[in-house]
């Protein structure tokens, strides 16, 4: 719950950052478009997951100890909950558009819509997150200072080299099964990182 409202207010941050919520949109560079609609779609990719989560595991799936703290809980958030809710559409958009690309052709969702609408989604998140980390304190900083370790793994990221390198590699074969079925393609670099600016 907590990383989806951390990364719902990042993303929120970033939109203000680059001054979206004052550029006019039939102007925009087609870069800072793509930009905002990864910033905006994936808050609400995020928002409908922290819903999902605070509405099935949180309470249902904890242990009984903790069952009237977290009634009083969802009890205060009750106000801040109804009104994202209130978004009926939110699991259908993200389901059929968002996260499946289009599996629906009515795209009439009542779901947060302008950037004001999301910095909204993002308050109501924070202000339940922030009720939940006050009732759960003690236990949040127990947790936060035993020695469980993040969950990075020690598995070794790629360098700019072996990604050039698995890149060729891969373009070859690819190249070698056109040839090997008489294709005739081309690959294009136009849509690829370019390792200068790194």
């Amino acid at each position: 719950m907590t990383r989806f409202t951390r990364e719902i207010e990042h993303r929120c941050a970033l939109i203000v950052d680059f001054n979206f919520h004052k550029t006019d949109f039939a102007d925009i560079d087609p870069k800072h478009l793509t930009l905002l609609n990864s910033l905006f779609y994936m808050a609400l990719i995020d928002s409908y997951s922290f819903l999902a989560e605070y509405e099935q595991i949180f309470g249902v799936k904890t242990e009984n100890e903790f069952s009237k703290r977290i009634i009083d809980v969802k009890t205060i958030n009750k106000p801040l909950t109804n009104k994202i809710k209130e978004w009926k559409d939110l699991g259908d958009l993200r389901n059929q558009l968002l996260a499946h690309n289009l599996r629906k052709e009515n795209l009439d969702y009542n779901a947060p819509r302008s950037l004001n609408d999301l910095f909204l989604l993002s308050n109501l998140t924070q202000f339940i997150t922030q009720t939940f980390h006050l009732e759960f304190s003690n236990e949040i900083n127990s947790v936060n200072n035993s020695n469980i370790k993040d969950n990075l793994t020690a598995s070794k990221f790629l360098t700019k080299e072996e990604v050039s390198t698995i890149t060729v590699e891969l373009l070859n074969k690819a190249i070698g099964e056109m040839k090997r079925l008489n294709k005739n393609y081309s690959f294009s670099t136009g849509g690829t990182i370019d390792w200068g600016k790194l």
